[in-house]
């Protein structure tokens, strides 16, 4: 059995000879190549990089173990008052930015474009001006198509209303369709090895793209700011309450042992003694919780006033210079070499279809 060769020599005379349609197959593929490249929108990416500052810090209300036993004795349990801040997992935060709630305040919030003499939201200007390209209409209007047909044999059903107590958040089509383009306009990685994140915008225009990614960076910390100082809200408004009717406690002590004293100044029984040391413990124990109390209400004020930073910016927002989209000469490229391939192949094909007509003939 002689050994399997390749002719060389045969395959290019072979190609030689039907070089026009490798050449035309080629050309036809460039030129599509061009078409997508030079019709498709341009897309610019904004990013910033960040560092989450993950820990534990005890807040203003942290010493919370001198005023315990004091509470205890006069009806406050203070033992399941957390006083330490705990930090959101990065690795919420994707869904954070790809939650409804979080999105529709970037796409409602006003944006700078560079064609436009006003500002206007994301969703105004995905709805009103932007322009998909050649064949983003057309890939639109074939894959809209039977939705569009549905929509010419269904009747509109209008807004759906809440009912009385209903909590449920009602989207339109339109929010829908928005929703579902931000998933790839907005997005949030987390780099579990090196503990940083990377949150990325892409627009059709350099400014309002920034514009977009700073926003988020900033309702992000925000969203994980109130977060962080929601328990310490709540502490603040446990501890406000019992200041208050504390105070109406000292207030009232007060008033009863001066009351007793000034109508009884010449009085000298034992009965006496006791009934003013009474008055006199509950004064003094109602005066050391409310001025605990007071110490304890300033310093969960300072708590949640505390301007606590959650992100250590390590790259900050830059307006884009070039689009990162589309990669024209990636496309070409990929276009030539596809169609140099379906061209040769065409060629071989149609050889191998010529010799099994001839041998059956």
């Amino acid at each position: 059995m002689e050994p399997y060769s390749i002719d060389l020599f045969s395959i290019a005379k072979t190609l030689w000879s039907e070089r026009k349609t490798v050449i035309w197959v080629t050309t036809a593929f460039v030129v599509l190549g061009l078409l997508i490249a030079f019709s498709s929108p341009r897309v610019y990416t904004a990013s910033t990089v960040m560092v989450p500052q993950v820990q534990s810090k005890t807040s203003g209300l942290g010493n919370l173990s001198g005023l315990s036993g004091i509470a205890a004795m006069a009806g406050i349990n203070l033992s399941n008052l957390n006083t330490t801040s705990e930090d959101l997992s990065p690795l919420v935060y994707p869904e954070i930015v790809r939650s409804y709630m979080f999105q529709k305040e970037i796409i409602h919030a006003p944006l700078t474009w560079s064609k436009l003499n006003k500002q206007v939201s994301l969703a105004d200007y995905m709805m009103k001006y932007n322009k998909t390209g050649l064949f983003g209409g057309i890939k639109k209007g074939l894959f809209g198509l039977p939705g569009n047909i549905k929509s010419w044999f269904t009747k509109d059903a209008g807004p759906i209303v809440a009912g009385a107590g209903d909590s449920l958040t009602r989207i339109t089509q339109e929010e829908q369709e928005i929703w579902n383009e931000m998933s790839e306009t907005l997005t949030l990685n987390v780099d579990k090895k090196n503990g940083f994140i990377t949150l990325t915008a892409m627009g059709p225009e350099p400014l309002a793209t920034a514009q977009i990614a700073d926003k988020a960076k900033n309702l992000l910390q925000a969203t994980i700011t109130q977060f962080r100082i929601e328990k310490a809200q709540q502490n603040l408004a446990f501890i406000q309450s019992r200041f208050d009717d504390k105070k109406k406690e000292f207030e009232t002590a007060q008033d009863r042992l001066a009351r007793y004293q000034d109508g009884n100044q010449s009085m000298t029984s034992k009965r006496f003694k006791t009934e003013e040391d009474r008055l006199q413990s509950e004064y003094t124990l109602a005066f050391t919780v409310y001025t605990e109390l007071a110490k304890q209400l300033e310093s969960a004020k300072i708590s949640v006033k505390e301007n606590t930073p959650v992100f250590s910016v390590i790259e900050s927002v830059i307006v884009p210079v070039k689009p990162s989209k589309p990669r024209k000469l990636m496309i070409l490229t990929v276009c030539l070499l596809l169609g140099a391939g379906l061209g040769v192949s065409s060629v071989f094909a149609k050889k191998h279809w010529k010799n099994a007509t001839v041998i059956s003939a």
